[in-house]
């Protein structure tokens, strides 16, 4: 049995599912993609991913100066829970899948650092070894290309939507990399790729494929939902549904993802019971996979900290969360969250969700919106607000104007 095979049977013991080996080039060609985006502005809004960065993340031995190695993971996070519980009366948002359980950061990290030591034990006992083994460790979060490394390295290849797909296991993985001064023997890439298939550019509902393999960050939910700090477009905000963070669609639409799944659900591995051994991806008790809006929106900082404390969903912070869910009431259209909108346009001391919470009373309409919009747009002093305010008694007089016309009806008048 050979070092590298040691090594992997180990990752698999500690619970990764798919285990490769890739050598420590660069990735020129992805670092050429990544600056064609920048220059294209397709990742606005994320201003840390310069073209600098990527000329260190594409180069593995830019982050471990004597990289022989970089060893490429995945592990399946995806877990049995609905999707969205809304009903009339009592309406829920979406939460993308890989936030349902603990933060994934965390658990990975946690692993990666016991296969580290591992292979810092097994390079002092092998001869063959670099003495003194380094490595570098990432989850997500650090300097890596991980889909590149994901790629070469035979793990997956890259799907139309740029999200990796793997055999047996789909996109629903969390990616993660030791890069190491251990020569290990590295896999093939796969000859695999998504043929004609194009069902994920066809279903993201705000656009935001501009062709297979290219993503606009300004329009994905996910974007929107989770990095951006400030306010969401207008124009965009009625096609995002009552998601909350991050957005599934493209995974869920895709015959990989679908196949996958059924595969693991016949070998037993797929469900509440079956997936104990990934409890820590299991939705938290606190959270759910599709929790209550109108609860959410009474959370002060505190309460938000202590709910979403080892969770992904802290990444949005409290005023980002808020926001998303006063777009996903307007959505809804459920006039039972009027009330809880009210009070939020009247008390919230953070400006974006009053902001939010006066569009979202602008869809929704009714006769005690209308009067709220009009009463905060005499006290409102914050001018973005105030503008808000002003969209919302817009899209309210629009309504009424249409419903006057016969063309349909408007909400609670």
């Amino acid at each position: 049995m050979s070092f590298t095979t040691d090594i992997k049977d180990y990752a698999y013991s500690l619970g990764f599912d798919l285990v490769r080996v890739t050598t420590a080039e660069p990735f020129p060609e992805r670092e050429a993609t990544i600056k064609a985006r920048i220059e294209q502005g397709l990742m606005d809004g994320l201003p840390w991913f310069t073209a600098e960065r990527s000329e260190t993340s594409c180069n593995p031995r830019a982050l471990l100066p004597e990289a022989r190695s970089v060893v490429s993971l995945a592990i399946f996070y995806l877990t049995d829970a609905p999707r969205d519980l809304s009903t009339p009366g009592d309406p829920h948002g979406r939460i993308s899948s890989y936030a349902w359980g603990d933060d994934y950061h965390e658990v990975i990290k946690a692993k990666l650092e016991q296969l580290a030591n591992y292979l810092r034990v097994r390079g002092a006992e092998d001869s063959r070894a670099t003495p003194g083994t380094e490595t570098r460790l990432f989850v997500d979060t650090g300097r890596m290309v991980d889909r590149a490394v994901a790629e070469r390295s035979g793990l997956g290849w890259y799907g139309k939507n740029t999200n990796i797909l793997t055999h047996g296991w789909g996109s629903w993985v969390f990616l993660a990399e030791i890069v190491t001064n251990l020569e290990l023997e590295p896999d093939a890439p796969l000859a695999t790729n998504c043929g004609t298939c194009e069902a994920c550019l066809h279903a993201c509902p705000t656009g935001a494929f501009v062709a297979p393999y290219v993503l606009d960050n300004t329009r994905c939910i996910s974007f929107l939902t989770i990095e951006l700090r400030g306010s969401i477009p207008l124009h965009l905000r009625p096609l995002m549904g009552n998601h909350i963070f991050g957005c599934d669609i493209c995974q869920e639409v895709c015959p990989v993802n679908r196949i996958a799944v059924e595969r693991l659900k016949r070998a037993g591995r797929f469900g509440t019971e079956s997936a104990r051994p990934r409890l820590e991806f299991q939705p938290r008790s606190e959270t759910g996979s599709s929790p209550a809006l109108i609860p959410l929106l009474k959370l002060d900082e505190e309460q938000f900290r202590e709910r979403f404390r080892h969770s992904p969903i802290k990444r949005t912070k409290r005023r980002g969360l808020l926001r998303n869910v006063c777009v996903a009431l307007g959505n809804l259209g459920d006039p039972v969250a009027v009330p809880a909108l009210i009070e939020t346009l009247r008390h919230e001391q953070e400006p974006l969700v009053r902001g939010h919470a006066a569009w979202a009373l602008g869809r929704l309409g009714g006769p005690a919106a209308h009067s709220a919009l009009l009463t905060a747009q005499e006290t409102e002093l914050d001018k973005t607000v105030s503008q808000e305010i002003r969209c919302a008694l817009t899209m309210l007089d629009a309504a009424r104007a249409q419903a006057a016309t016969g063309e349909y009806g408007f909400n609670g008048e």
